[in-house]
């Protein structure tokens, strides 16, 4: 690849904010995407039926990390981002065909209050019994990474993960909690657990420790959020921002090849990137 060249290959979430960036870093770059399928997007993908939006892939994304959140500002859809509070309608899960409150108080997937968790139906006696355990437990001390679903059982149990981290995790990633790194998605979880022992105990201290909203600062952002016509919005937006890209859609790349000191990419319909 020539030198001022840049291909990236994937045009889903990471290869457009990539691409985004680095028009923002040197606006002169010649950039070149690589995308297989015949949409950008990736995983994001918003439909529209009878008025409703219906995402097929990640429905959110999470407060605690403000980076979504910021890019959509810079985009100009900082007035687009909705949030879901009990007074924006809130959050619910599919449990035994019915829609179900996720109970109020849950940060980063652990439990802050108690009354509303005993209330709920997405979980069973037992099954809160064993949440209620989780501010005894020992945590683990080595420095070993494991998969998100390891740790919301090792920590929670079976049916907090059943019932509540699995589908909120579907809802941010639309991937597999059994195969998504928990320090790479969340690694504050870790943190806490190792600086407090217990999760619940942890997110209850850093609660006290939290200053107050500043006065008339508007109505609190829930833990997840979104844009009024669904993340497809962001993807739109980062794509209307990227003008002079060389756009490969529909193609696949096949090969990276080195060539004298760079690189070419080989593509499925013969094509190459040079």
């Amino acid at each position: 690849m020539a030198a001022g060249r840049v291909a990236i290959i994937g045009g889903g979430i990471a290869g457009l904010a990539a691409a985004y960036r680095l028009r923002q870093a040197d606006s002169g770059l010649a950039l070149t995407l690589v995308e297989a399928d015949t949409r950008l997007g990736g995983k994001i993908r918003t439909e529209r039926m009878e008025g409703l939006v219906i995402e097929a892939g990640p429905d959110s994304f999470l407060a605690s990390k403000p980076a979504a959140a910021a890019l959509c500002e810079v985009l100009g859809l900082g007035d687009r981002i909705v949030s879901t509070t009990r007074e924006s309608g809130g959050t619910y899960i599919l449990h035994r065909g019915r829609l179900e409150p996720l109970p109020e108080g849950i940060t980063m997937l652990v439990p802050t209050k108690v009354r509303p968790l005993l209330r709920s139906r997405l979980l069973s006696t037992r099954g809160k019994l064993r949440l209620a355990t989780e501010y005894f437990r020992r945590p683990r001390l080595d420095d070993a990474d494991e998969s998100v679903a390891s740790f919301v059982r090792r920590r929670f149990g079976d049916e907090v993960f059943d019932h509540m981290a699995q589908p909120l995790l579907s809802g941010i990633y639309a991937g597999d909690a059994e195969q998504l790194s928990l320090l790479a998605t969340f690694p504050r979880l870790r943190e806490t657990e190792l600086r407090y022992g217990s999760l619940i105990r942890g997110m209850l201290a850093q609660r006290r420790a939290a200053p107050p909203p500043p006065p008339g600062g508007g109505q609190p952002r829930g833990a997840f959020l979104s844009l009024r016509d669904g993340l497809g919005e962001l993807i739109d937006a980062l794509v209307a921002s990227l003008d002079g890209i060389d756009w490969r859609v529909g193609v696949a790349a096949v090969a990276v090849e080195p060539v004298n000191g760079g690189w070419i990419v080989h593509l499925a319909d013969g094509s190459a990137v040079a």
